[in-house]
């Protein structure tokens, strides 16, 4: 048999929300939910949403430490509630396109199919290849002594420190070089 031993107490219960201070979180609750999930304020999904998010929190007010407010304890809730109604959807989406897509062509989709290529587009490499050229143009125009010190910290990945050795130049020198260059190829390249 133990003897009793006191001990900590435990902290008492929370406080009853009061149903002014509800109906004010409510609404909080229901514009957070509705600009996360992209709905009206009376749409079925926000309803559900806010619904659980304010079940979550009185339910769970007696994790709220002492002192700490209530407002942004709850929107939190709220917007994770919200987020995870997002990505309920997405995965319902994608479960209903594949089912349409097997029951039209009956045969097995690859589930290779359904991964996005991560590979740029053809926009993306021709804007790319453009930019490029751009690039070279405008690093061709500047002084040689910019270029070089360039070239060395954003291609070779040197230091100021170790830029200065190599050129035999100070420190100020070296990030004057740096920062004249990166001006002059924004304003050449569009940047």
């Amino acid at each position: 048999m133990m003897p009793n031993v006191p001990g900590p107490k435990a902290p008492p219960p929370p406080a009853a929300v009061s149903p002014e201070e509800t109906a004010s979180l409510r609404q909080i609750v229901v514009a957070v939910v509705a600009c996360v999930l992209g709905e009206r304020r009376n749409h079925p999904d926000v309803e559900d949403c806010t619904h659980e998010a304010l079940s979550r929190a009185l339910e769970g007010r007696s994790r709220l430490r002492d002192g700490e407010p209530l407002r942004p304890w709850v929107v939190g809730i709220a917007r994770h509630v919200a987020l995870d109604a997002l990505r309920s959807r997405k995965r319902t989406r994608r479960v209903e396109a594949r089912m349409e897509i097997t029951s039209d062509d009956a045969t097995t989709t690859a589930w290779l199919d359904w991964v996005p290529d991560p590979s740029p587009g053809p926009e993306e490499r021709t804007a790319s290849a453009e930019r490029a050229t751009r690039l070279e143009r405008a690093l061709g125009s500047l002084p040689e002594e910019q270029r070089r010190a360039l070239v060395m910290f954003h291609v070779e990945g040197l230091g100021y420190q170790d830029i200065c050795k190599r050129l035999g130049v100070p420190l100020g020198t070296v990030a004057t070089w740096l920062a004249r260059g990166r001006r002059l190829l924004a304003e050449t390249v569009g940047e």
